[in-house]
């Protein structure tokens, strides 16, 4: 999968926040800053596809604003059901700039 830039670690989003980064034609990327580590899932959620960049996100999980659904971000999992997941990316820092693993049809 190539990496795609998304920002540098300056722009990236404060401790708890997330922010949206468009990718391809999907529906872009959140990228969450969980105490200063990164973690990005697709800006979709499964249930009314809101947006997921804006969700509220404490130790490591995020909770949609829409309905509450809440992700595991390590693992993009639900926590109503095993079988509900978000499609998470690796992130990876380089330099001072943060970039994301994406399949090539994103």
């Amino acid at each position: 999968m190539p990496l795609v830039r998304l920002c540098s670690i300056e722009e990236a989003p404060a401790p708890g926040k997330g922010a949206h980064f468009d990718v391809g034609d999907g529906p872009g990327i959140a990228l969450f800053n969980v105490n200063g580590e990164f973690r990005a899932v697709e800006d979709n959620c499964p249930h009314m596809h809101a947006p997921l960049h804006d969700a509220i996100c404490a130790r490591g999980v995020i909770t949609c604003l829409w309905h509450g659904w809440q992700f595991d971000l390590k693992t993009g999992v639900s926590l109503m059901s095993d079988r509900i997941r978000v499609k998470i990316y690796d992130v990876r820092l380089e330099g001072n700039a943060v970039f994301v693993d994406v399949p090539v049809s994103v």
